[in-house]
């Protein structure tokens, strides 16, 4: 299942072709805030993405051209990252690398060792921004679709969020266990749809980690540093779209 916001033309597309779209073509364009002369990524009917311009917009239709053809629909899974609510503006670099290395959703969840949302927002209100800055990054990185910034959650709520994945990842410092990479070796492909899920700083409790690892997901290291949990979530991210498509 793709992010929101995909512009998909009723026609095979090709260079210089106009486009008008209506209905849920123009729906999903409305979504990315769009304004006359920007470009979108549109996919066509067989799933080949164009770069076009939007020539004019009405609230009935849009006008389109298309001018550079970008290739096939990017393979690869649906990934959720399923990440602790850091500190200060943390969350809003996350969302924007995520975004931009092609991240399906977003989960912010509450850990016993994370800030709250409500403190968070005490000191600066930066939640309300969060889509903005989602829609920004799949703008600049020439996205076909969105990323969904899903509403912020208890660990319980976000684990059965994830309950439909194929792949089921936590990120751990536990001494002792597979690499994303050794798991990743012996998955089998495709992998249709992952969840990545990454603690706090200071880690996630053992009993939160047993909650984890009774919804399916399976404790693996990234190496021997100790990343911040905006690192880990970045690399975990490039991981997996890099392995599986």
């Amino acid at each position: 299942m793709p992010g929101i916001g995909r512009i998909v033309a009723s026609e095979r597309l090709f260079r210089d072709k106009g486009i008008t779209l209506r209905g849920p073509g123009l729906c999903a364009l409305m979504l990315w805030e769009p304004r006359p002369g920007e470009a979108f990524t549109v996919s066509d009917p067989d799933g080949r993405l164009f770069r076009a311009r939007l020539l004019a917009l009405s609230v009935e239709s849009a006008d389109m051209t298309a001018f550079e053809e970008i290739g096939p629909s990017e393979p690869g899974p649906d990934i959720t990252l399923i990440q602790a609510l850091p500190e200060r503006e943390r969350m809003e670099l996350i969302l924007q690398k995520a975004a931009e290395l092609g991240v399906t959703r977003v989960l912010p969840f509450k850990s016993s060792k994370s800030i709250s949302l409500d403190e968070l927002d005490s000191r600066q209100r930066r939640s309300h921004n969060w889509g903005a800055i989602a829609l920004k990054a799949a703008k600049q990185s020439r996205r076909p679709d969105i990323p969904e910034i899903l509403p912020y959650a208890e660990l319980g709520g976000a684990l059965g969020l994830a309950q439909e994945a194929g792949l089921k990842i936590m990120l751990s410092e536990r001494p002792g266990i597979e690499t994303l990479k050794g798991l990743l070796d012996k998955t089998q492909r495709p992998v249709r749809a992952a969840a990545l899920l990454v603690g706090p700083e200071a880690g996630l409790t053992d009993e939160e980690a047993k909650r984890a690892e009774g919804a399916g997901f399976v404790p693996v290291s990234l190496g021997q540093r100790i990343l911040r949990t905006e690192t880990a979530a970045i690399f975990g991210v490039g991981v997996l779209r890099y392995e599986l498509g």
